[in-house]
């Protein structure tokens, strides 16, 4: 019994101890030498920089991982320009064309700043009474169009479901994920942490109670009408507190991760265990507004990543993007090296998010068709009418 209780009690040491501890060293002694560092520059073409970083620092020499990203950009992309070059086309033109987008795409590699320069700006728009779009009324809008600059294809490819995506010559995964604005439509309160635990709790409490509870039928109170009045306006309370419930958080409550901790596991996503390294936070422009760049450096047993979640909040509209750099844990990959990665794309990526913008809204109201708890004998009969109500919405 006293071996089997030593194992167990080791078991956690074991499964964290599995988890890279390169967030272990202090990386700040020296953290601002390369802050105003420009990825762009003269790179020498077809040098081999495998190797050439190292994986165990006493600081993070940004600028050299950087350049090294770059080059490995450069020598791909001047292999391509190579083959555009000896290609076959139908006119000068054609070929002009390939050969000046192949050298803009060399540009790129050096300083991704000019993916931007060379992309193209997009309006589109969002219109809730289009097939697949009622949703967008639960965000709390009509209709909105939106402002984006598209990047230069050598650099990101939409993948389809508002993804960006890039991935790297040595299978490094840089996603851009832009979610849906949402409009405070039913003027919830903005809670901090504390609060908001509070508000869940009570929440969950109302919820027990007429989950149990059936609506008051005034026959089985023949003998009490006072009781039955009483029991009535009480169900009708807990019924309109459930359906006016819920509550918002700032971008500046959520960029301080109130419910993670730094060297401990927390539940991921999908339903797994992560281990979270480290957690980060500056201020950023999103969608033109303040608002905060807020990161989670983590893994599990899959892979590794650096979540950068950008969220700013104006006028009653809140603005989110995530972005991922992620490699599997079983390729020869680092945090080093989704740390130069980072650092060589995010000066375009905040700009391309600071640059996004909204216009022309029509803001939606509280769907009138929308089941009220209070018009259902139970629980049961309500969640059916609602989910039926949810599908009908979503088409």
């Amino acid at each position: 019994m006293k071996k089997l209780l030593l194992i167990l009690l080791c078991l956690p040491m074991i499964g964290f101890g599995q988890y890279s501890n390169y967030y272990n060293i202090d990386h700040n002694i020296n953290a601002n030498i390369n802050k105003n560092i420009n990825v762009s520059g003269t790179v020498n073409k077809n040098v081999n920089v495998s190797g050439t970083v190292r994986n165990t620092v006493t600081t993070i020499d940004y600028g050299a991982l950087a350049k090294a990203n770059a080059q490995r950009e450069s020598n791909r992309l001047t292999q391509q320009r190579l083959a555009i070059e000896q290609a076959q086309y139908r006119d000068a033109k054609e070929r002009n064309d390939a050969i000046l987008n192949a050298n803009r795409a060399l540009e790129i590699a050096e300083n991704p700043m000019k993916a931007h320069t060379y992309g193209y700006s997009y309006l589109t728009g969002y219109n809730s009474s289009n097939k697949g779009m009622g949703w967008l009324k639960s965000y709390g809008f009509i209709s909105y169009e939106e402002k984006m600059q598209i990047p230069h294809t050598s650099l990101f490819e939409n993948v389809g479901g508002a993804r960006w995506e890039n991935i790297s010559t040595d299978g490094i995964t840089t996603e851009i994920q832009f979610g849906a604005c949402q409009y405070n439509y039913r003027n919830l309160p903005y809670l901090d942490f504390e609060q908001g635990k509070k508000y869940r709790a009570r929440s969950n409490f109302l919820s027990e109670y007429y989950d149990s509870h059936h609506k008051p039928k005034k026959r089985d109170y023949k003998k009490n009408k006072d009781a039955y009045k009483k029991d009535l306006e009480r169900y009708y309370e807990v019924c309109d507190s459930l359906d006016n419930f819920g509550y918002k958080t700032t971008p500046k409550t959520n960029s301080k991760f109130p419910s993670l901790k730094e060297k401990a596991m927390f539940p991921s996503s999908d339903g797994d265990s992560a281990y979270c390294h480290k957690m980060e936070s500056v201020k950023r422009l999103v969608y033109g507004h303040k608002g905060f760049r807020y990161s989670l450096i983590w893994e599990d047993n899959y892979e590794m990543c650096i979540t950068d979640n950008y969220e700013s909040s104006y006028d009653g509209i809140t603005f989110f993007v995530k972005v991922r750099y992620k490699a599997d844990r079983w390729a020869d990959k680092t945090f080093e090296d989704l740390e130069g990665r980072r650092f060589y794309l995010s000066k375009f990526i905040d700009k391309t998010i600071a640059t996004r913008s909204i216009k022309n809204q029509v803001y939606a109201t509280e769907d009138r068709y929308k089941p009220k708890r209070r018009s259902y004998s139970n629980s049961e009969d309500y969640k059916k009418s609602y989910n039926n109500w949810l599908e009908k919405v979503k088409q």
